[in-house]
């Protein structure tokens, strides 16, 4: 059963979960996604512990559909958890968190070891990733959840449905925040290349 679970779609496990209460398809799902969706979580908030909470929040909504038999295939089943997700970070987001965020797309590199140039170039980078939090968090929400869902590899299309915004308001929210982002950046002293 689990090298069938390796082969199966995530369409599938989540209906075979549904369907028959088969939990190790469950367990696969959640195997397959659930770092990516966390890091998306965490980019989109700005704070790992919310994102660990949302995405708890999401799986357990996830069981409950299925439970229900609310589970369809009508999209791909990443764009579906993104986009629960995604609804759930922002009704915690303004119910919340709204005045005190702080919001990357990137975690802080950690320097382990006692090599100095490793140090050094840790400590550059978490520098780096300073600024380019400070930046980010400059953008709208708009712009910022585009960029976050971009940074976790999803199409232009998947980005519009996750969003609920036409196509080329994604693609116009993709351009603008990167342009503000180079800008802010640049304002900091660091180009592209050096990131």
């Amino acid at each position: 059963a689990a090298d069938r679970s390796m082969s199966s779609t995530d369409e599938e496990l989540m209906l075979r979960f549904q369907d028959r209460g088969d939990l190790p398809a469950f367990d696969e799902l959640f195997r397959r996604h659930k770092d990516g969706f966390v890091a998306f979580l965490a980019n989109l908030a700005g704070d790992r512990a919310i994102a660990e909470d949302v995405s708890q929040q999401v799986w357990l909504k996830l069981i409950d559909v299925a439970r229900r038999g609310g589970y369809q295939r009508r999209a791909r089943f990443r764009t579906y958890l993104y986009t629960i997700g995604r609804n759930a970070f922002l009704d915690e987001y303004r119910r919340k968190h709204a005045n005190t965020r702080s919001d990357p797309l990137i975690e802080a590199e950690h320097v382990d070891g006692d090599d100095a140039a490793t140090a050094e170039g840790g400590a550059l980078a978490l520098v780096r990733s300073d600024v380019l939090a400070r930046a980010l968090s400059g953008l709208p929400l708009e712009q910022r959840e585009v960029l976050a869902l971009w940074a976790a590899g999803h199409s232009i299309e998947t980005m519009a449905e996750v969003t609920g915004a036409p196509r080329d308001t994604v693609l116009s929210r993709r351009k603008y925040g990167l342009r503000k982002l180079r800008a802010a950046l640049g304002a900091a002293g660091i180009e592209q290349g050096d990131l």
